[in-house]
């Protein structure tokens, strides 16, 4: 064959025109003319691009004189009339070019290459069944690059001598593959007669000679969507390989078959920047802006060349490209813009036309994709889907009532793979562009109806008490769908009282798990619609008001608090809701903000009106019931009424246990208060029992990291800090750090609590540089978030204090502690130990500057403190009570043990004594 026809029957091969060979060269067409006729021959750098653009060598294209002694094969591509016998021709028929821009998917072609590896017989030893043996199904969503990486496989193939044979069939239609046979039948005048006309009987004739010809071929069945319709086309046995490609996600006639997934971002970026022709050129800008296109574009192979084509033909660059896909995305997908890769379709067009016959195979099937365009896109719960049937329209309502129909309408979208089903985890998904066409498909009206059905449908689902542990899972199922549902509100500006009960449940779930500044921005969302819809002054947005206000106390925000929590106070004063059960929930809600802010009465108050009425509607012994007691009985704590509070702590603990077990959150919970009580007393031994058992627990039921954890890692070790035991509290202290600044920051104020801890154990350990770096940290946090009046800011200055006296520094540790006992007076009882701990060190100060009658005023009232509050034997009593005595005795025995009597009661003398 003449060196210059070689390069004119590639180019019909591929079904190009003279003028797109030129166009894509940036040359004439008459240049074109002249190189397949021989006239003239391409230069050099022309011979180089006409190999890039066919995907074939100069030899191949005949650009240059061929070695005699070559062993290549003669290739048929086009003619019927070569004398050349059959036998001993290389078919090749592949339509399409190599494509230059072919980027990535290594991996699947690496696996293809490994399955199609024969095992390690002779290949002439028999023939081999290739329909269940050696045939491959490359799956996915059209445009997803199923072809592409045919094509490629087939030319990597050729290169490394694969297979004699490569034969290409398109397989859209019945029509398309019985086309594709006839034409191949024209290349085998030896196997198909020229006068046959019978279609069948070509088939039929092709797939004999292939079952029976010895060299080895690659035979490529592309776009057969049916395979049903495709199979009896399939040859049976022979030395070949089959590679069909398919949207249809079930390919059960195979024995494996590989999925084509969307690229990853730098590979997606590369083939971005290579169709632009700017990857060896590309600076770290242009990849991080060719990385956003990406992303933008859900890592989708068709859809990046298309936008590759589009730049290099506006010449807009990669920012402009993105900032115009923001605003007219539906029409860039529709554009394809000029291109060689044999894939004419825009990622619109290509769609769309799946849509079309979603439509005529299952009318619902379309509602459930525009449904499905409406919800977050990578997780759908089927659930959902299903129990959410009574806010879809009628076709779709019916559909999903019933598990047959509901899966058929599954298999429609299957069919096409427009979805994703994951049966294990009963979990769909769709990409992301199919959504965005989807939807730009939707008129505004259509679109606004289905973001209100999803809504509500989202709020039906979603836990209603998302505070409860064994509620989690399933918030966190349907998480990602709430956040869909806020974006839909926000988009559609939706006045749904549906949005904003789920958005506060969601807030309420991230409340739980510290994720604070979540929260918050779901309850202002709630909060926001509420007044809009409900009003200022409604009962629902005082309810609202309350959450915000807790969870700002939690921030350390406590001015911001303060204005909430008097807002929804005085809305309770004014208005109460119907629903005595939630009316009982708010005084909870009221009572534990008081208890924050030390508004005991208050709180107390509230409690005990909380608990009435959980005691009316459930009982003594309900769960909800346990609730408001264990909110009072903290309440009665902080004004030191120990006795009253242990008694409901344990009525908690013998109901939840009974009603939950012994491991459940709820049930540690109330353990760990009662280690809080039993530390307070000064009962340390009962305190660190409640805290390992409640440690151990958490750590079983909510894993080693969870905050809750970190709670009870942190209360254990001050608890060995109250006992003196420092060498063990150290690691403890260390560990609750290191998991609350993973939590919540290094700023927080909850954080500052643990380095407080940790300076304290340092401090006693003699590490003063380290321990008052940390206490002067801790003491900025806590005023920062909390104010100069609180008692974390008095426990500070108090350690500090300390510090500074065993460094002999008292001028600087007197204002401290003096400091520290003015907020105890405002913010704790008298018996409350931490005060008596205080007065305690101050009397410590004094004595060591020879201040003897203000330490031994100050002994007397830590001592009275102490032994009021029923902590007779703790160890803090002992102390004062061993110094006091010291004190006394710098002015003789007798006269000490007078003053012990007449200040203290006799039963101090014997004490004395001992």
């Amino acid at each position: 064959m003449a060196r210059n026809e070689r390069l004119r029957r590639q180019r019909i091969l591929r079904n190009w025109r003279q003028q797109d060979v030129a166009d894509e060269l940036g040359t004439a067409v008459i240049t074109i003319q002249r190189w397949e006729r021989g006239i003239q021959q391409p230069s050099a750098y022309y011979s180089v691009r006409l190999c890039s653009l066919f995907g074939l060598s100069a030899q191949e294209l005949g650009l240059v004189e061929e070695d005699a002694s070559s062993s290549e094969p003669e290739i048929v591509e086009a003619s019927p009339s070569e004398k050349t016998p059959v036998s001993d021709l290389a078919i090749w028929t592949v339509p399409y070019a190599r494509n230059p821009h072919f980027t990535g998917r290594e991996d699947l072609l690496s696996t293809l290459e490994q399955r199609f590896a024969l095992p390690g017989a002779d290949r002439s030893t028999g023939l081999r069944h290739v329909a269940l043996t050696q045939a491959q199904a490359i799956k996915g969503l059209g445009g997803i690059g199923k072809t592409q990486t045919a094509i490629e496989y087939a030319y990597r193939s050729r290169q490394q001598g694969r297979y004699h044979d490569v034969l290409w069939i398109t397989a859209v239609s019945e029509e398309t593959l019985l086309t594709s046979f006839v034409e191949l039948g024209r290349l085998l005048p030896e196997v198909v007669s020229a006068e046959e006309t019978d279609q069948r009987k070509i088939v039929s004739a092709i797939l004999r000679w292939l079952e029976q010809r010895t060299q080895p071929w690659l035979m490529i069945f592309d776009n057969a969507d049916d395979l049903e319709m495709a199979h009896p086309y399939f040859p049976r046995q022979g030395q070949g390989h089959l590679l069909i490609t398919t949207r249809a996600s079930a390919v059960g006639a195979f024995d494996s078959s590989l999925e084509v997934e969307t690229m990853g971002t730098i590979e997606g970026a590369s083939l971005l920047l290579r169709r632009t022709h700017l990857l060896e050129s590309a600076t770290p800008e242009e990849m991080d802006e060719a990385m956003n296109i990406v992303i933008a574009l859900g890592h989708f192979p068709l859809a990046i060349d298309q936008a590759g084509a589009y730049i290099e033909e506006a010449g807009c660059g990669l920012q402009s490209y993105l900032q115009i896909y923001q605003t007219h995305r539906h029409a860039l997908l529709k554009q394809r813009g000029k291109q060689m890769t044999g894939y004419p379709d825009s990622v619109a067009t290509t769609w769309s036309l799946s849509f079309e016959q979603v439509a005529r195979t299952h009318p619902a099937a379309t509602e459930l994709l525009q449904l499905c365009a409406v919800l977050a896109p990578d997780h759908i719960p089927e659930e959902l889907l299903r129990e959410g049937a009574p806010y879809w329209p009628e076709q779709l309502r019916e559909a999903a009532s019933d598990l047959f129909s509901f899966n058929q309408l599954l298999k429609t979208l299957l069919d096409f793979s427009l979805i994703k089903r994951l049966s294990k985890d009963r979990i769909v998904s769709v990409h992301r562009l199919v959504q965005a066409v989807q939807w730009d498909r939707m008129d505004t009206q259509t679109q606004r109806d289905w973001s209100e059905r999803v809504v509500k449908a989202v709020e039906m689902i979603f836990p209603q008490d998302p505070t409860r542990v064994e509620f989690w899972p399933q918030c966190q199922r349907y998480l990602e769908q709430v956040q869909a549902c806020d974006a839909l509100v926000q988009q559609q500006n939706l006045q749904l009282p549906e949005a904003a009960d789920v958005l506060l449940r969601a807030g309420s779930y991230f409340f739980e798990h510290q994720m604070f500044s979540q929260a918050e921005i779901q309850y202002q969302r709630a909060l926001t619609l509420r007044e809009s819809y409900w009003g200022a002054e409604h009962f629902l947005t005082g309810y609202n008001l309350e959450y915000m206000a807790v969870l700002q106390r939690n921030n350390g925000n406590y001015a911001q608090a303060e204005v909430l929590f008097e807002r929804a106070l005085a809305i309770r004063e004014h208005q109460l809701g119907p629903d005595p059960l939630e009316d009982a929930a708010s005084l909870c809600r009221l009572a534990e903000f008081c208890l924050a802010q030390q508004k005991y009465p208050l709180g107390e108050t509230l409690a005990r009106q909380a608990l009435v009425i959980y005691e009316r509607q459930w009982g003594a012994d309900h769960l909800d019931t346990t609730n408001a007691r264990h909110t009072l009985a903290s309440l009665i704590e902080r004004q030191g009424h120990y006795d009253k509070t242990e008694a409901m702590h344990r009525q908690n603990l013998a109901i939840r246990e009974r009603e939950l077990g012994p491991e459940h959150p709820l049930t540690t919970r109330v353990l760990n208060n009662l280690g809080i009580l039993y530390s307070h007393q000064g009962r340390d031994e009962e305190a660190e029992l409640c805290y390992k058992r409640v440690l151990a627990s958490r750590q079983k039921q909510l894993g080693p990291s969870h905050f809750q954890t970190a709670t009870a890692i942190f209360n254990l070790s001050c608890v060995y800090i109250d006992q003196g035991r420092y060498q063990e509290a150290e690691p403890f202290a260390r560990q609750a750090l290191a998991l609350y600044e993973q939590h919540l920051g290094r700023q927080h104020m909850q954080t500052a609590d643990c380095l407080s801890a940790l300076a304290t154990v340092l401090l006693h350990q003699g590490s003063l540089e380290q321990a008052e770096a940390l206490l002067q940290e801790a003491l900025e946090l806590h005023e920062k978030h909390l104010g100069p009046v609180f008692p974390h800011v008095g426990d500070d200055l108090t350690t500090l204090g300390i510090l500074y006296r065993k460094q002999d520094r008292y001028a600087e540790a007197e204002p401290l502690f003096q400091r520290a006992l003015e907020i105890n007076a405002q913010t704790f009882a008298d018996v409350d130990p931490q005060v008596a701990r205080n007065l305690y060190q101050f009397a410590l100060l004094q004595e060591a500057q020879g201040k003897d009658e203000q330490a031994y005023n100050l002994y007397t009232q830590a001592l009275d403190g102490c032994i009021q509050g029923g902590r007779f034997t703790h160890a803090l009593t002992l102390d004062i009570r061993q110094h006091l005595v010291a004190l006394l005795m710098k002015y003789g025995e007798a006269e000490a043990l007078h003053i012990l009597e007449e200040q203290l009661g006799p039963e101090h003398v014997d004490m004395a004594r001992l």
